[in-house]
């Protein structure tokens, strides 16, 4: 089994325990491409077989995701499993939440939140967290693209979200209530879309896990078509044995950091670099 399959993760489980249970279920090598919070559901990108040799490439793609934010409480921990540390009031009216809530579009410096994965020295941020200590993250750049407001019930408010790679939607939240002087944590939060994946195309895990090997298989979308978002090369035969074994070859076409390599059938070989007109094997398909 080698592709991506797009699946529903359910509220309360952690995103590495859905991989072991589809792991388990299958006997096949899997993993992911982006984590979902504990309480958190939606859209994760599975990787079976050799496309986990791929991830760190659909890692990258953009995220839409549909949360909801309550006014007047931070929480340590950014969202509805965490301790309120802080109560104020909430004194705005829909108009100004609107503002507010839409100035956020475009590009911003963010904090991770301290309960997250981030890396600190070798440690996880939660870890630290949990001891009591300071992780110290730095703010990181993230693009919001786009804001829908979706609905406003003070102190609730349901947004949609299109956002870079690597944006905190519970560091949003809370930037939002900080703005209104209120603060703010997240209730709720769904995964929509990974690039041009949609969550309305995946498998429930319930669905995954009373389903014969063969028909997962089905579903599966090849490590070509994962890639829609890179250029391709087509390659003559003759070419593609040097490839396989490493061998730079010369071509006729601008730079590239990354490019899909393909055979005179179309089929993929793997990923180049292009450098002064010379193709250089980054990842082979065996």
């Amino acid at each position: 089994m080698d592709g991506i399959l797009l699946v529903n993760k359910p509220k309360f489980i952690t995103s590495n325990d859905l991989v072991q249970k589809i792991k388990k279920y299958t006997g096949e090598k899997v993993g992911h491409t982006g984590t979902l919070d504990y309480v958190a559901q939606g859209l994760m990108v599975l990787t079976f077989g050799k496309a986990t040799r791929f991830t760190q490439f659909l890692q990258k793609l953009d995220k839409e995701y549909i949360a909801t934010g309550k006014l007047g409480e931070i929480t340590d921990t950014y969202d509805s499993q965490g301790k309120v540390i802080q109560e104020n009031p909430v004194n705005i009216s829909k108009e100004n939440l609107k503002e507010i809530i839409l100035s956020f579009v475009g590009e911003y410096y963010q904090f991770p939140p301290p309960y997250s994965a981030k890396k600190i020295g070798g440690k996880r941020a939660y870890q630290l967290a949990k001891k009591g200590i300071d992780p110290q993250l730095k703010p990181v750049k993230v693009s919001i693209y786009n804001i829908e407001i979706l609905n406003i019930d003070i102190p609730y408010f349901i947004i949609k979200v299109s956002c870079s790679s690597g944006t905190y939607i519970r560091s949003l939240i809370k930037d939002i209530g900080d703005k209104t002087g209120s603060g703010a944590y997240m209730t709720e939060l769904t995964r929509t879309k990974v690039g041009q994946f949609k969550v309305e195309d995946s498998l429930t895990l319930d669905e995954l896990l009373n389903m014969k090997k063969e028909d997962i298989e089905k579903r599966l979308i090849s490590i070509k078509e994962a890639l829609y978002f890179m250029e391709s090369l087509v390659l003559r035969n003759e070419y593609v044995r040097r490839f396989k074994h490493g061998q730079k070859i010369e071509v006729n076409i601008k730079d590239l950091d990354t490019i899909k390599v393909l055979d005179e059938s179309e089929n993929l070989v793997g990923l180049g670099k292009v450098e002064n007109r010379v193709l250089k094997p980054i990842i082979v398909v065996q």
